[in-house]
């Protein structure tokens, strides 16, 4: 049983219309596709490699926002210690101020009240000559 395939040309034809039907399929439906995708392919990979160039300066944005921040909260709290300083200074000066003035109040006072007592001594004094000489008056009177 040799059921005998003889090739003939319907065959050859039949093969190149397959072979033509390939070519246009190839052409219309598989190129174009395969274009569509390679370009997206593309795109993504640029968008990729964009992304991540962007995301590389946005770190390095980060990190420099973070050392501008570190630097002034520095400054700032170098002029708080500065302005603490200078207040601590001044309240120094003042109570310094306040102080002498006081001493020199209490030292006016005091040389007042020594002069007053001064003054009082010898109004003490005149008061004790004077009675003591009218007490010495009143025993002579007496004693005559």
């Amino acid at each position: 049983m040799d059921i005998g395939v003889i090739p003939n040309a319907t065959i050859l034809v039949q093969l190149a219309i397959f072979v033509i039907f390939l070519l246009i399929i190839n052409n219309i439906y598989v190129r174009p596709y395969t274009d569509v995708i390679e370009s997206r392919d593309n795109l993504i990979k640029r968008n990729l490699a964009q992304a991540e160039e962007l995301r590389k300066q946005a770190t390095q944005y980060l990190n420099e926002a973070k050392l501008i921040l570190e630097e002034a909260k520095k400054e700032a709290d170098s002029i708080i210690e500065k302005a603490r300083k200078e207040a601590e200074e001044e309240a120094r000066k003042l109570i310094e101020g306040v102080e002498k003035l006081a001493e020199q109040e209490v030292k006016e006072a005091t040389e007042e009240i020594r002069k007053s007592l001064a003054e009082e001594k010898k109004k003490l004094e005149k008061a004790v000559k004077e009675l003591a000489l009218e007490i010495v008056k009143k025993i002579l009177r007496e004693a005559a």
